[in-house]
């Protein structure tokens, strides 16, 4: 791992979008929009992994890289951008952008871009037709 969301060829599950899973949503004490809470996954987001400073060290995870598909789910799902956990900008990976793009006119997709464009304050232009996708409408 390198702390941030690469597209490599064996990440075929497109783990572009890094979520901060320490993160509580409205101030909720009880995970609120937890990621694994809402998408339905078994609780792996409160779990333990080796740290990045000392592999023999366990630590919480925090920052994690998922499904740019489930991201768009668990937005959905947990009632809108306003209601999910941090995303962490600066590790979030281009091509989940140019994917949503892509598929702009599916509601889900377009939420999901909409949320990670407006939370990060990207820009059109850098995910657009400079790249080579075209925006459905």
């Amino acid at each position: 791992r390198t702390g941030h969301c690469v597209d490599k060829y064996d990440d075929s599950g497109s783990h572009h979008i890094c979520i901060d899973l320490s993160s509580l949503t409205n101030g909720d004490d009880d995970g609120g929009g937890n990621f694994c809470q809402v998408t339905g996954q078994s609780d792996w987001c409160s779990s333990e992994m080796p740290c990045h400073e000392d592999r023999n060290e366990y630590c919480p995870v925090q920052n994690w890289c998922v499904c740019q598909w489930a991201f768009a789910s668990y937005i959905q799902k947990a009632g809108g951008c306003d209601e999910i956990q941090d995303i962490v900008c600066e590790s979030v990976n281009l091509e989940a952008l140019k994917s949503y793009a892509r598929k702009n006119g599916e509601s889900k997709y377009r939420d999901a871009l909409s949320c990670v464009t407006e939370r990060c304050g990207v820009k059109k232009s850098v995910y657009s037709s400079a790249y080579g996708v075209e925006m459905v409408v």
